[in-house]
């Protein structure tokens, strides 16, 4: 079963949303841009990015 995850990276024009599987994790998880990471649910998993960023926002003093 794949899992999915919810991830803020820190992008050329600031923090960016991005989606990723688990299929897709590995060499993923020691990026130096990662500001934070949620696992999601499987009905979280279907929402869109801006969605997303409403439910999973930056945390403060990143």
């Amino acid at each position: 079963m794949t899992e999915w995850y919810f991830v803020w990276v820190e992008g050329l024009r600031g923090p960016m949303p991005q989606k990723w599987s688990s299929d897709g994790l590995w060499g993923q998880i020691s990026r130096q841009d990662v500001i934070v990471r949620f696992a999601l649910s499987d009905e979280e998993a279907h929402l869109s990015l801006d969605e997303l960023a409403r439910r999973h926002p930056i945390p403060d003093g990143r």
